[in-house]
C-alpha cells in the first residue's frame, strides 16, 4: 500500500529543496539562490515514529512567467496538492505571510487540506522559541513550526507535527520477515551502548577497555510493528591485524554477520575521525550490496558546536567517503540518547527502497529518454543498448543487454546506475548494473 503523500509548498527561495534534503537525509534536491531552481517533483520515503510517508518536494508556486516551462511546473504543483494528503507551506521568518500565501492557505484550508506552516530562516534557537517569530503566521486550527533547513533545528518538531495530520497506520499482520540490521566499526566507537540504548536495556558490556565486545550478538525487537534483527559486533582493529585467535575469530564473526545484513551501521566516533577501517569497511559493504547508514557517534564529545557545525562535518565526513554518496548520514550519541531511533527509522526506510520493484514500462522509458546520452561516439548512427530489465531486489540488480557487436563500456553501466538512481533514489543501498553482450567482438 503506497504511503500517504505530504507535500512541501511555498514562494520560490524559501528553502523547500534545503528543508527536503534535511527532513530526508538525502541530498537528492538541488537547492540554489537562483529562483525556480527545482521544477521537477521530487519524492523520497520518510520514517517518523510509527508513521511512514512521502515527502514531496515542488517548484515555487509564484511563477509569474506564461511560457510552456512554468506553465507545467505550476500544473505539477497543482496535481501535487490534490493528491497530498498534507500541506506543509515553508515560508520565511523575515518576509510573513504574502498576499499569495495567504490566498493559497484560505484555499487550502477551504477545501479541507491539513496545513502545518514551517517558518524557516530561523537559524538560532533564540530564534526558534520566541513566540514573535511565529506569531504573525498563525492562523486557527493550523500549527507553525519554526525551522532551519541550514542547520536542522526544529526539523523534529516539524516532524512531529506532520505525524499528528497523518493517518494511523492500519495494523497489519506481520510476514515474519525481520530486518537484519549489523552495527559495525572500530573498537571503542559506542556500537554496544547504541545497542543498549535501542533495547532500552544493558544487554552490552560497555567499557573504555579495547574489545570488550567479542562476539557477534543478536537482539530480536519490534519497532513501530517492524521486526527488526539488531546485531552488534566486534570492534575491528586498524589496518584489519589481530593480534590473538579469540581477536581473528571475533573479526570471522563481524564478517559473516556483514554478509547476511540487509542494512548495516557504520560507526564510528566523530572525535576520532573517518580512518582506513571505515574505509574499508564502507568499500566491503557497497561491493556486499548492502544496505548502508553511516552513524557518526559520540557526538557529545564535539566540544564548541554551533548550528552550522553538524553541516560543516559531514561535509568533511563526505570527502573521506565520496564513493557511498547514497548513504544517509545520522549523528547519534548513545551517553545522551541522542538522535539513536533515527537509526532503525532509517534502516526501515532503507528496506523498502532495497526490495522496490521497477516496472518493465518505466525501465524501457528511462532508457529511451537516456538513450542520446548513452551513445558512444563511434555509434553516433543507432544506439547499441538494447534492452534494461531489472534481475533481483534486495540488493536492487538490473541488466543492460545488446544482441551488436559493438562493445558497450562498462562506463555505461555507471551511467544507467545513476540514471536510475536519479529518478528512483534507492535510498541507502548500492545499484548493480550487469553488462549483457555475449555477441560483442571484444569484451
Amino acid at each position: 500500500m503506497a504511503h500517504p503523500a505530504v507535500l512541501l509548498l511555498g514562494r520560490t527561495n524559501v528553502g523547500k529543496s534545503s528543508l527536503f534534503n534535511r527532513l530526508t537525509d538525502a541530498r537528492l534536491a538541488i537547492a540554489d539562490p537562483s529562483p525556480h531552481t527545482t521544477r521537477d517533483l521530487q519524492r523520497q520515503p520518510v520514517a517518523w515514529q510509527d508513521r511512514r510517508f512521502t515527502l514531496v518536494d515542488s517548484g515555487g508556486f509564484d511563477i509569474a512567467k506564461p511560457d510552456e516551462l512554468h506553465t507545467a511546473v505550476l500544473r505539477q504543483v497543482q496535481g501535487a496538492i490534490t493528491e497530498a494528503q498534507v500541506i506543509v507551506l515553508v515560508t520565511e521568518a523575515t518576509a510573513g505571510l504574502r498576499q499569495e500565501e495567504r490566498r493559497l492557505l484560505h484555499q487550502l484550508l477551504k477545501d479541507g487540506k491539513p496545513v502545518v506552516i514551517a517558518v524557516n530562516k530561523t537559524d538560532t534557537p533564540a530564534d526558534r522559541r520566541s513566540g514573535e517569530t511565529t506569531a504573525a503566521f498563525r492562523r486557527g486550527g493550523v500549527d507553525v513550526v519554526a525551522v532551519s533547513a541550514k542547520n536542522g533545528g526544529g526539523t523534529g518538531d516539524l516532524l512531529d507535527a506532520i505525524a499528528r495530520r497523518l493517518p494511523r497506520p492500519t495494523p497489519q499482520k506481520s510476514s515474519g520477515r525481520r530486518i537484519r540490521v549489523v552495527l559495525v566499526g572500530r573498537t571503542n566507537v559506542g556500537k554496544s551502548a547504541l545497542t543498549n540504548t535501542l533495547l532500552h536495556d544493558e544487554v552490552r558490556v560497555v567499557s573504555s577497555q579495547p574489545h570488550t565486545t567479542r562476539d557477534a550478538a543478536s537482539f530480536d525487537l519490534v519497532y513501530h510493528g517492524t521486526p527488526i534483527t539488531l546485531v552488534d559486533t566486534a570492534g575491528v582493529r586498524t589496518h584489519g591485524r589481530t593480534h590473538s585467535r579469540i581477536e581473528a575469530m571475533s573479526l570471522y564473526a563481524t564478517r559473516n554477520a556483514l554478509e547476511h545484513a540487509d542494512v548495516a551501521a557504520l560507526v564510528w566516533s566523530v572525535p576520532d575521525g573517518i580512518g582506513l577501517v571505515e574505509k574499508t569497511l564502507a568499500g566491503d559493504i557497497g561491493e556486499h550490496g548492502t544496505g548502508m547508514v553511516l552513524v557518526a557517534n559520540q557526538w557529545d564529545r564535539v566540544p564548541d558546536k554551533t548550528p552550522t557545525t553538524p553541516n560543516t562535518t559531514e561535509k568533511f565526513i563526505r570527502r573521506s567517503l565520496p564513493f557511498v554518496p547514497w548513504a544517509p548520514m545520522i549523528f547519534t550519541s548513545a551517553t545522551e540518547k541522542h538522535n539513536v531511533h533515527r537509526l532503525l527509522d532509517m534502516a526501515v526506510v532503507i528496506d523498502q527502497e532495497r526490495r522496490r520493484t521497477i516496472p518493465q514500462a518505466e525501465l524501457d522509458a528511462l532508457l529511451r529518454s537516456a538513450s542520446v546520452r548513452l551513445r558512444p561516439a563511434a555509434g553516433k548512427r543507432q544506439r547499441i543498448i538494447s534492452t534494461l530489465r531489472q534481475l533481483s531486489t534486495n540488493p536492487p540488480i538490473f541488466e543492460v543487454a545488446t544482441s551488436k557487436r559493438e562493445v558497450v563500456p562498462k562506463a555505461y553501466g555507471l551511467a544507467i546506475a545513476k540514471l536510475l538512481r536519479n529518478a528512483y533514489s534507492f535510498h541507502g543501498t548500492p545499484i548493480t548494473v550487469r553488462l549483457n553482450q555475449p555477441f560483442a567482438k571484444s569484451l
